[in-house]
């Protein structure tokens, strides 16, 4: 009858050595499916900190990405927009051209309205022209009963559809050329980037 109390190693026979009885006690089947599920939960709380942390990192990337796709579209956006105005400044220029070449009658606004910007008290008025222009504002002055005080001279140098005014306080230039830069300068234009009218 084997004895409760463990013997030496070299005192216990072969067969005692090789007993059953004499094996650690086994973990029972409840504590093997408990250290299971610790091992899950340690597990899956590890898989989700790792799986959290590499989506906060995806996050910070695509938000980076974002914020420069933003800045590239703004930066396009304005690229195309100067592009557009550029353009339009382009045609613009043409057709003032063209049409002051077909319709030389469209200078007559331009010298009426650079003639209103004369003070009243203007006594002597110097209107300097195209010559090819002359004949056709010499009919607006008459009219406006100005032509007592007003000198009109053709000038070669004027290009078509421009005049320049000279009286004894100021002086008015409404050439084209001039008229073109304030019209860059008031689209934002700082230099004359065409070439010149």
């Amino acid at each position: 009858m084997p004895s409760s109390e463990p013997l030496a190693r070299e005192s216990q026979s072969a067969w005692q050595r090789w007993e059953l009885a004499a094996l650690a006690p086994s973990a029972t089947p409840g504590d093997a499916a408990q250290a299971r599920d610790a091992i899950e939960d340690e597990a899956r709380a590890s898989g989700y900190a790792s799986g959290m942390a590499a989506a906060a990192s995806d996050r910070a990337r695509l938000t980076a990405l974002v914020a420069t796709l933003g800045e590239h579209a703004a930066r396009h956006e304005q690229q195309l927009c100067d592009e557009v105005l550029d353009l339009a400044l382009v045609l613009a220029r043409q057709l003032v051209g063209q049409a002051l070449e077909v319709r030389r009658e469209l200078v007559r606004p331009i010298v009426s309205a650079a003639l209103k910007q004369l003070p009243q008290s203007t006594q002597r008025v110097e209107l300097r022209l195209n010559p090819g222009d002359v004949p056709l504002v010499q009919p607006l002055i008459d009219a406006d009963h100005a032509a007592a005080r007003c000198e009109i001279v053709g000038d070669p140098m004027i290009a078509p559809g421009g005049c320049e005014i000279e009286t004894e306080q100021c002086a008015v230039d409404a050439t084209m050329p001039t008229r073109w830069r304030h019209l860059l300068a008031n689209l934002g234009r700082t230099d004359d980037w065409l070439e010149p009218l």
